[in-house]
C-alpha cells in the first residue's frame, strides 16, 4: 500500500447500513489506538532486562546522597513535600467536583474508610508518593485485585530506588516494571529474586486488564518532562550534576573544618628589634645563646602577661628607646601589629548564602519559607507577608502534580464502584492563609 493512499475498516449493520471506522475501533467495540513509537536508538541499551536510570543506572540514589550532604536541601524537601501532602485526602463525585470545587459535598463511606486504613494510605502511601515525585519526579505503585478480580484489595507504594522500567519491545511497549532491593547498590544483576510486575496501560487499560494474568500490576506516575522515554528529567537535575551546586554546598563544611583544624590564631605581632636588648642589656654581646633566648622568653611571657585577659583590656604599653645622636634614627623601639583574623571575620570562610539559595529555589521552594532572606530582595527572610503568599501560591501550583500522583488511587476508586455508578475523583484538601485581620486564625478552609 502506497503512502499516498487511506484505508478504512468498514462494517455494514442493519441500523446504519455501510459504516467507516477510524482505526481505534474493532468491530463495534470501541478500543484505544497503540500510540506510535519510533524505534530506539541501540546504543541505549544498557545490556540489561531494564533501561537504566541515569548513566550508572544510579540517579534516585544518587540524588537522595546529595540531598543527606546538604542540611538545606533536606529542609527545603521536607516543605516540598509537606505542601503537596497537604491536609487531607478526600473523594468527590468528578461531575460536581468540576461545577462546584471544594464546596461540593465529600463521599465517604465505611468501605472507603476502612480501605483506606486497611491500607495507610495517609499515613505510608501518599506521603512516599509525594517524597519520590519532589525529589526524581518518578513514583511506583503496586495494586493487587481481590481473588475474584472485582475489586482492588491493596495499593503499596514502590519506591523510586528500588524501580526500573523494563526495556522496550520491538514494537516499543514497556511491559514491566522491575522491583529489586539491589538497584540502590548496583547489584540487581546479581539479584536472582527481582520481581517483574506487568505495568498499567493507560492508552490500552480494557485490553491490559482483560490480558493480565494473576491479581498484581504496577503503576508508574511521571510527569512527561520534554524528550521523555522511560523516566521523567526533574527540573531541578542540575543542581545535582557534577561539581554543582549540590556538591559546592556540602563542601563548605570541609573547607570550614580544614580551616579550623589548619589555622594559627593570632592577635599581635610584635617586634623587637634585636638592638632594644644591646641598649637594654650592657653584657649582650657576652651573652650565650641560651642565656639571649631566656630573656625572649620572659619578654614575650610579660607581655601576654599584661595585655592578655579581660581585666587588662584597654591598658597602655609604655617602652623605651634611643635615637641616633647624628641622624635621629631611632633605635631599639619595638613595633606592635595587629592580625585581621580573616577567619572570624568570614574573608576566608567561603559564603555559602548563595549556594542556599540556588539550592532551595532549584526545587521550587520560595527561600522565605526556609527561612532565607531573598537574594537582593529587601524583605526579611521570613515575614509574614512573603510567608503568607508564597505558602498560597505553593499549594495552589501544586494541583496538576497532585493530579498526576493520585490517579492510581481515583482509578482503585472508580474500580471498586465506590461512587456507585458515578465517577470519583481524588483530590488534597489544603487550608489557604490570610491576614488575622479578615478572620480570626488566619485560615480559610479550601
Amino acid at each position: 500500500m502506497s503512502d499516498n493512499q487511506i484505508v478504512f475498516n468498514v462494517i455494514s449493520t442493519p441500523e446504519t447500513g455501510m459504516v467507516a471506522l477510524h482505526d481505534g475501533v474493532s468491530g463495534l467495540k470501541p478500543t484505544n489506538a497503540v500510540p506510535s513509537n519510533a524505534p530506539l536508538p541501540t546504543w541505549t541499551d544498557p545490556g540489561t532486562q531494564w533501561a537504566y536510570w541515569g548513566n550508572n543506572d544510579l540517579l534516585p540514589t544518587d540524588m537522595r546522597h546529595k540531598v543527606e550532604q546538604v542540611p538545606i536541601a533536606g529542609a527545603a524537601l521536607a516543605k516540598k513535600i509537606a505542601f503537596m501532602q497537604g491536609e487531607d485526602l478526600l473523594f468527590f463525585y468528578a461531575d460536581e467536583f468540576k461545577l462546584d470545587g471544594f464546596n461540593a459535598t465529600p463521599v465517604w463511606t465505611p468501605e472507603i474508610d476502612d480501605w483506606m486504613a486497611m491500607n495507610r494510605i495517609q499515613e505510608e502511601w501518599w506521603p512516599a508518593q509525594c517524597a519520590d515525585f519532589c525529589l526524581p519526579y518518578n513514583c511506583f505503585s503496586e495494586i493487587i485485585l481481590t481473588n475474584d478480580r472485582t475489586k482492588v484489595e491493596n495499593l503499596y507504594h514502590i519506591s523510586a530506588e528500588h524501580a526500573r522500567l523494563s526495556k522496550a519491545k520491538s514494537s516499543n511497549s514497556i511491559d514491566y516494571l522491575i522491583y529489586s532491593y539491589h538497584f540502590p547498590f548496583g547489584t540487581a544483576q546479581n539479584d536472582v529474586s527481582r520481581i517483574a510486575m506487568p505495568l498499567y496501560k493507560w492508552f490500552n487499560a480494557q485490553r491490559f486488564m482483560d490480558g493480565l494474568r494473576g491479581r498484581k500490576f504496577a503503576w508508574h506516575s511521571r510527569f512527561p518532562t520534554p524528550g521523555l522515554i522511560y523516566y521523567a528529567r526533574p527540573w531541578w537535575l542540575g543542581l545535582f550534576k557534577d561539581n554543582g551546586w549540590m556538591d559546592v554546598s556540602s563542601n563548605v563544611p570541609k573547607i570550614v573544618n580544614a580551616m579550623q583544624n589548619n589555622q594559627v590564631s593570632l592577635k599581635y605581632l610584635i617586634k623587637y628589634p634585636e638592638n632594644y636588648f644591646i641598649f637594654r642589656y650592657d653584657n649582650w654581646h657576652s651573652m650565650t645563646n641560651q642565656e639571649r633566648q631566656k630573656l625572649f622568653e620572659e619578654k614575650q611571657a610579660e607581655i601576654n602577661r599584661y595585655l592578655s585577659g579581660p581585666d587588662n583590656a584597654g591598658k597602655a604599653l609604655m617602652v623605651t628607646f634611643r635615637e641616633n645622636e647624628h641622624n635621629g634614627a631611632k633605635i631599639g623601639v619595638p613595633e606592635i601589629e595587629a592580625i585581621d583574623d580573616k577567619f572570624k571575620s568570614g574573608t576566608w570562610v567561603p559564603d555559602s548564602n548563595f549556594a542556599d539559595s540556588q539550592i532551595v529555589q532549584g526545587l521550587g521552594m520560595d527561600p522565605s519559607q526556609i527561612g532565607l532572606a531573598p537574594q537582593g530582595g529587601k524583605m526579611g527572610a521570613g515575614s509574614g507577608s512573603d510567608k503568607l503568599q508564597s505558602y498560597n501560591q505553593h499549594v495552589i501550583l501544586n494541583t496538576a502534580d497532585q493530579r498526576v500522583v493520585l490517579e492510581p488511587l481515583t482509578w482503585v476508586a472508580n474500580y471498586n464502584k465506590w461512587g456507585g455508578n458515578r465517577k470519583l475523583i481524588a483530590v488534597v484538601e489544603h487550608s489557604h492563609l490570610t491576614t488575622q485581620n479578615d478572620n480570626r486564625t488566619g485560615i480559610v478552609a479550601p
